[in-house]
């Protein structure tokens, strides 16, 4: 294959883009915890829930389940990253890790800058975190019931995934000669001679500008119009696929609730463990735009 210094597109996140996975984030999230829900119920004919001790409702507990969830996302995150790490290793790439922020949010990420794959590698190592630890979270919630936040890992990684799976989507398009160069804020796509570049499922015109405040509204409305749509629609959704009762969190602190037992269906959302939890994170990205401010003014 002919080697070309100048890619072809560079692909890069866009705040229209941003908007887009995070609705796709928000989609699977809900489709994942009603997957898994099913799944746990089938399996072991049991209500899914965090931690056994979900009933109880004095503020230790709900702030036991509180710091679970960071914690059991946090790891995830981390090993989420790691295995991408570890797929770019496995196909000659030098793997890098970091965290920073992008439209307000925190995240974290591994990369690989320099080293061109194949559209069919680039597809493993982007799907790999997805694949593998989805299936073994599975396979041991299915063993051992007691260990419920294994489902909450699944629900996690896979609405975490929204931008691999958007990337995945738009390679499967692209021709298999293609590569594919993945870099901090983005990826390069490396087209040979003979591939049509018009036929590439990528836009080449130029992003338009948005303010911070046009971004902060449009995530907040999203969020809002999500959470307002879910409490109409899931409700059939969840009972057309005869999804079981479950509970997001404890008496005192619970983010989502679904009843479906001889008393009828109900389906609850808390807006404040949702502003919470959302709060946290807000908080996290501004520590770590903080610091990456401290580490550009220290560098020379």
């Amino acid at each position: 294959m002919v080697h070309h210094h100048e890619p072809t597109y560079v692909f890069r996140l866009t705040h229209e883009l941003a908007l887009r996975w995070a609705t796709l984030s928000i989609v699977l999230f809900f489709v994942s915890m009603a997957g898994v829900s099913g799944f746990y119920q089938a399996i072991h004919g049991q209500i899914w829930t965090f931690i056994s001790a979900s009933n109880q409702t004095n503020q230790w507990s709900a702030l036991v389940v509180f710091f679970g969830f960071i914690a059991v996302l946090f790891g995830q995150i981390i090993i989420h990253e790691l295995i991408h790490g570890m797929a770019f290793a496995a196909f000659g790439g030098s793997p890098r890790y970091g965290v920073g922020v992008k439209f307000f949010l925190p995240y974290a990420y591994a990369t690989s800058p320099g080293t061109r794959f194949s559209r069919n590698a680039f597809l493993v190592i982007g799907l790999a975190p997805l694949v593998l630890i989805d299936l073994l979270c599975l396979v041991l919630l299915a063993i051992f019931p007691q260990a419920g936040w294994l489902g909450w890992v699944v629900v996690f990684n896979t609405s975490g995934a929204s931008g691999d799976l958007w990337i995945a989507a738009l390679l499967l398009r692209c021709p298999t000669s293609i590569e594919v160069e993945d870099r901090h804020t983005g990826m390069a796509i490396y087209a040979p001679p003979d591939v049509d570049v018009r036929l590439l499922p990528f836009k080449t015109s130029k992003p338009k500008f948005r303010s911070p405040v046009w971004v902060l509204g449009n995530v907040t409305l999203i969020v809002l119009f999500v959470v307002f749509l879910g409490s109409f629609l899931l409700m059939p959704i969840f009972q057309i696929l005869q999804v079981p009762s479950f509970v997001l969190g404890t008496d005192s602190f619970w983010i989502m609730r679904w009843q479906n037992n001889e008393q009828g269906v109900r389906i609850g959302l808390n807006l404040l463990s949702i502003l919470a939890i959302a709060a946290f994170f807000g908080f996290i990205g501004i520590l770590v735009k903080l610091i990456d401010r401290k580490s550009e003014g220290a560098s020379p």
